[in-house]
């Protein structure tokens, strides 16, 4: 079932199938929380399954240019603190995994449990970081170009 929470005054959209232990799920930079369906499907009949759109995601709204890991962590705890979850599994892709060590940082007594996919917690390297900073202001002076450059670096 598609839901929102305001944090920020910004629409937050987020879903949740299932009942029994909350399991977060957290998509990746350009993509959305459909990305889960095939697997929440299993998963919804012994668990409370959320998929999250994080910040300018899907069906959620932006808040500005520039989202850091630790605003979208918060928008999560925006989410669970609406659903009155204190306790969750998180499973983060690539970005959504930062953002899930964002909260765990703030909140590791909110964390049962985290599943790192084609992330990590170590930090960037210095390429990484230029790489970032180039596709930051990509994505402010031609953003169609910067997404059709990355889906034909994400999508072989």
């Amino acid at each position: 079932m598609q839901n929102s929470v305001l944090y920020k005054n910004t629409k937050i959209s987020f879903s949740t199938l299932g009942k029994g232990s909350a399991i977060v799920f957290l998509h990746g930079f350009l993509e959305n929380s459909t990305m889960w369906n095939s697997v929440t499907k299993e998963l919804c009949k012994r668990n409370k399954v959320i998929c999250i759109d994080l910040l300018g995601h899907g069906n959620t709204d932006c808040i500005g240019y520039v989202h850091s890991m630790e605003i979208m962590a918060e928008a999560v705890e925006a989410v669970l603190k609406h659903l009155r979850i204190r306790k969750s599994i998180f499973v983060g892709h690539s970005m959504g995994g930062y953002v899930a060590l964002a909260f765990a940082e703030k909140n590791s007594h909110k964390v049962k449990g985290l599943c790192l996919m084609n992330s990590t917690s170590l930090p960037d390297d210095n390429e990484r970081k230029k790489l970032r900073t180039r596709a930051n202001k990509m994505a402010q002076t031609n953003f169609k170009s910067m997404v059709r450059m990355s889906f034909t670096n994400l999508f072989s």
